[in-house]
């Protein structure tokens, strides 16, 4: 039992959860015209939500298409970059931060 707690504590769980969905956009396929949605407004059957089309645009802008990646959210591009700086800062304050491995391990 206290292997399994030592092994969660070593795992950034918002950099796993970011890069997850990262990894995720790579593999979609934007042209298709459907796609699951986890959008409650969507799913609410509501037209407007300032959010949908940040993941499509992130995979446009993966398939190297920026125009259509612009052209379906403008902030897809700033949110990927915002999600990749995030996760390479948790990342380097998990495991590359000398106080806070003093703290983690003794």
């Amino acid at each position: 039992m206290k292997k399994k707690r030592q092994m969660v504590k070593l795992v950034e769980w918002e950099a796993l959860f970011w890069s997850a969905g990262l990894i995720y956009l790579l593999f979609i396929n934007p042209y298709e015209s459907s796609h699951f949605t986890v959008c409650p407004y969507k799913n609410l059957g509501i037209e407007f939500c300032p959010g949908c089309g940040l993941g499509k645009s992130i995979s446009f802008f993966y398939h190297g298409d920026f125009l259509h990646s612009f052209n379906t959210h403008p902030l897809g591009i700033i949110a990927f970059v915002i999600i990749a700086v995030r996760i390479v800062y948790l990342i380097r304050n998990k495991y590359f931060n000398n106080k806070q491995n003093e703290v983690m391990y003794g």
